[in-house]
């Protein structure tokens, strides 16, 4: 029998949401089940229904609580430049919502293939819900001319170079640069503004 505890229903949506993320955390999005997910949260089935109609809704919702995008818009919202300082502040917030989310990001690259419709969508995904928030960053710097490119792009490389080092940090530990966050950030946006051909 399953404990009901008495709580608004946004503490009991935040409960399901926190039990659904520790759930696929270790089962991935295959292997949790609703029923898991709702004995974790300590509510029936019906209530994590009521709240989300569908296990593929509770997923994108999870993914859509965790990811990052509201505290990184925050961070963008107050960004005065210049161009490295901002982006250090981006990756900063990236970085760090990433390597809490080691998991998520997992589970969402290694089950992309179990269904199109829902992992095709980047309203889900953790690694690309942020992409629009960086893809307004970098259309910025282009209209300044402090950039030039496709504003998307230049917004996947960025993610992906963060993205890269929070998930290698850990098949690579020896590596002198993985070892400080800052320290490799602060490269990765060199590169990203400068390159690494020299001129001649």
């Amino acid at each position: 029998m399953i404990a009901t505890r008495t709580t608004s229903p946004e503490e009991t949506r935040e409960r399901i949401l926190t039990a659904a993320r520790e759930v696929i955390a270790r089962k991935g999005k295959r292997g949790a089940t609703t029923r898991e997910i709702a004995e974790v949260a300590c509510v029936n089935e019906a209530t994590l229904f009521r709240h989300f109609g569908s296990k593929s809704a509770l997923v994108i919702a999870v993914a859509q609580r965790f990811c990052g995008a509201v505290e990184l818009r925050d961070i963008v919202g107050r960004l005065q430049g210049p161009v490295e300082e901002d982006l250090l502040a981006i990756g900063r917030v990236m970085y760090e919502r990433m390597e809490s989310q080691k998991d998520i990001i997992r589970w969402s690259m290694v089950e992309v293939e179990y269904d199109k419709d829902l992992f095709s969508s980047t309203a889900w995904r953790p690694q690309l819900a942020i992409h629009d928030v960086v893809v307004e960053v970098m259309d910025r710097y282009v209209r300044a001319g402090v950039l030039e490119g496709d504003p998307r792009r230049l917004a996947l490389f960025f993610i992906g170079m963060v993205l890269i080092h929070v998930l290698a940090r850990e098949k690579f530990p020896d590596a002198k640069l993985i070892g400080d966050a800052d320290e490799a950030l602060r490269f990765y946006i060199d590169v990203f503004l400068n390159g690494t051909k020299r001129e001649g």
